[in-house]
């Protein structure tokens, strides 16, 4: 059935991260859903949703939780399983699954197949060169200007992609990917890139057999210190919209990356069935594509859901059964941020196990959502446990309230091992 008039769903979402509990959260809100269930969940997802600690690296174990919980429909969160073929593995045992096969996943778990796809298919993006080895990379590097951008080919937590401003430290980096072996088998192949200016937005978009339906946009915040330096994170966060965003730009977008995307994804026999998140360059030349990703991104989706108006399981229920089309999106004309909330060290050392207090003081506030990502619960206790750990929302008319409130309710949360970016959508006055 691909219509859910009368049906009640037992769900289960499948992750850890904030992106997730913003799933589940949204999830939650439908009238269509009976029994939610996440794996493996965080303490903030607990408070929503039955968490069960099992691994969802093993596709048998999760096959049987669905099984004896009779779950009807799964969403898969996290790239990482996408590309271990979970989502494969359920729809073979006629489940129905949110997210990617192994296969169309390819346009996020190897940089040298998408770069591949976007020149073969004619999609505007940076000149690039594939490279496996140490010798043939330095030379090419040796041959270009500076900067340089360096990918590893497969997947690395957000933190496979190094910008070098000086020929040395692109010598270096490419070092620690093929003597060093920094990323393990993500980087036994790279990316050299051309360096794009411009400013970066994240698009998303709903895919499913047939159909496209263009969601919405949000612009992230990479680098882990204030005025986007330091080392590059999984998202430090986000806001939408943006004043740089228009209706011109959003249709560009469109005919020159969603749909072609879309032709090239047929002509290579590949079914995608779930949301692909471009990210993209905005240059003087127009849109170009920096990276596919294959799922929601994060903090982006903590950021995006926020301004839905419409049941978003339905939506993603649609997309798995090819049923997209006549189907809209209604979103709140409001300003959303986000800020995450990190554990010091992050991206590299830190500790965990740490309390967080202020939580529900925070949340007081109005237009104030927090969406937890490593935190677990001791004692009635929020504790540390990963290195971005809260993501704080806020929603409000103009982009300069939501900073307001979300900076107010991050000074009401007392944990001090964590750090928080102050110029959180700052972008969006320049």
């Amino acid at each position: 059935m691909n219509k859910l008039k009368g049906v009640f769903l037992n769900i289960l979402v499948i992750g850890s991260g904030g992106r997730e509990h913003a799933l589940c959260w949204a999830i939650s809100k439908s009238t269509k859903c009976k029994n939610l269930y996440c794996i493996p969940g965080n303490a903030g997802i607990e408070e929503i949703a039955k968490c069960y600690n099992l691994n969802p690296s093993n596709k048998k174990e999760i096959y049987n939780f669905c099984n004896n919980y009779s779950i009807e429909f799964v969403v898969i969160g996290p790239e990482v399983h996408l590309e271990e073929g979970l989502s494969n593995y359920l729809i073979s045992k006629k489940l129905k699954v949110f997210g990617p096969s192994r296969e169309a996943s390819k346009l996020e778990t190897s940089k040298v197949f998408s770069k591949k796809f976007l020149k073969k298919n004619k999609i505007p993006t940076g000149d690039s060169e594939a490279f496996n080895n140490l010798k043939d990379s330095e030379i090419h590097i040796k041959s270009i200007k500076a900067p340089y951008v360096i990918k590893v080919d497969g997947l690395a937590a957000g933190k496979g992609v190094i910008i070098c401003k000086t020929k040395n430290k692109a010598l270096k980096t490419l070092n620690d990917i093929f003597i060093k072996n920094r990323y393990g088998k993500a980087g036994r192949k790279i990316i050299i890139e051309e360096f794009l200016e411009g400013f970066e937005i994240s698009y998303f978009s709903f895919f499913d057999k047939d159909n496209i339906l263009t969601f919405t946009y949000a612009l992230d915040h990479k680098k882990a210190k204030n005025g986007d330096r330091g080392l590059n994170t999984g998202g430090m966060g986000a806001f939408t919209p943006s004043q740089k965003v228009s209706k011109k730009l959003e249709n560009q977008i469109l005919k020159q990356i969603i749909l072609p995307t879309k032709k090239g994804l047929k002509n290579e026999n590949i079914i995608y069935r779930g949301i692909i998140f471009f990210g993209l360059m905005i240059t003087k030349e127009g849109p170009k594509v920096i990276e596919y990703n294959v799922r929601f991104g994060d903090p982006e989706c903590q950021t995006i859901l926020r301004n839905c108006n419409f049941d978003l399981l339905e939506l993603l229920y649609a997309t798995s059964t090819d049923s997209l089309k006549g189907k809209k999106v209604l979103l709140e004309k409001k300003n959303v941020i986000c800020v995450v909330l990190a554990s010091i060290g992050y991206p590299e050392k830190y500790k965990k196990g740490k309390i967080i207090n202020g939580i529900e003081k925070a949340k007081k506030i109005d237009g104030v959502e927090i969406f937890h990502s490593g935190t677990i619960k001791e004692k009635n206790k929020f504790l540390s446990n990963g290195g971005r750990v809260l993501s704080v929302t806020a929603k409000a008319e103009t982009i300069k309230l939501a900073r307001e409130k979300a900076y107010e309710a991050l000074k009401k949360i007392n944990w001090k091992d964590g750090f928080y970016r102050n110029d959180i959508g700052i972008k969006n006055f320049k």
